[in-house]
């Protein structure tokens, strides 16, 4: 077939246009698509570059196929897409990360679309849409959280104190990495609380670290449990001194 019987049997009309669009859309969802087919679709979608076509991209990041090596190639060309797109993609990336759980590269995404601040709101804004209940998948809120470690705002504090209480062990270990990474002293006390009542060692020991790291004194409602516990964590000796700061 020729270039010009190509274009002559191209679909020309909005309806058979629709058609089109729709057929690409499902074979980038199909993980049973040959993967020159499903490829040849997300190439379509991400050169029409509009708000609805990353849309259609993004769900492609809830599902894996084999070989990995595909699966990364194609996931790999939506993210390099999306983040070349600006701001069309800013909206579709942002409704994407508060409904998935696959929230790694939507994440990576946004910190590429937006300014430091506003990605941090970003952050923050999904952290206030999740509970610290029990979930089977709590991904999102550990990987925002995750995120949120290298930041430095005042608003990264008060969003990941409550997580201190999440029924996952992850997810309070990692809002301990993020808290103390803040360096801020409003998180002193809440960190010294978890510290005499948690049972996970890692969480003791990196909270241990972080007091002596940034000597915040302990409040005097958590030192007498705190020098009970002092012996038996393994990363000391640590000692309290009188004004309560803790000291290796």
């Amino acid at each position: 077939m020729g270039l010009f019987d190509f274009f002559r049997k191209s679909p020309s009309g909005p309806a058979e246009q629709e058609k089109l669009l729709a057929r690409h859309i499902e074979r980038v969802m199909d993980k049973r698509s040959l993967s020159p087919d499903r490829f040849a679709s997300i190439e379509y979608l991400a050169k029409l570059g509009t708000e609805d076509a990353w849309r259609a991209l993004l769900p492609r990041y809830n599902f894996t196929v084999d070989p990995s090596i595909t699966d990364r190639e194609e996931k790999q060309y939506i993210f390099d897409s999306i983040t070349r797109a600006g701001e069309s993609a800013v909206g579709p990336v942002k409704d994407f990360l508060r409904k998935s759980q696959a929230v790694n590269w939507p994440i990576k995404m946004l910190r590429e679309l937006v300014g430091a601040e506003e990605f941090v709101g970003e952050m923050v804004d999904v952290l206030k849409g999740e509970g610290t209940d029990y979930q089977k998948n709590p991904e999102r809120k550990i990987q925002a959280i995750i995120a949120l470690e290298k930041a430095k705002d005042p608003r990264v504090a008060p969003a990941v104190i409550p997580f201190l209480e999440d029924a996952s062990e992850d997810a309070r270990f990692h809002a301990v990495r993020t808290l103390l990474a803040q360096a801020d002293a409003t998180a002193a006390d809440a960190l010294c609380a978890l510290l005499v009542r948690d049972d996970s060692m890692r969480i003791r020991t990196t909270i241990a670290d972080g007091l002596v790291t940034h000597a915040w004194p302990v409040a005097d409602a958590h030192r007498e449990k705190l020098s009970a516990l002092l012996p038996r964590l393994p990363n000391g000796p640590f000692s309290l001194t009188a004004d309560g700061v803790l000291r290796r």
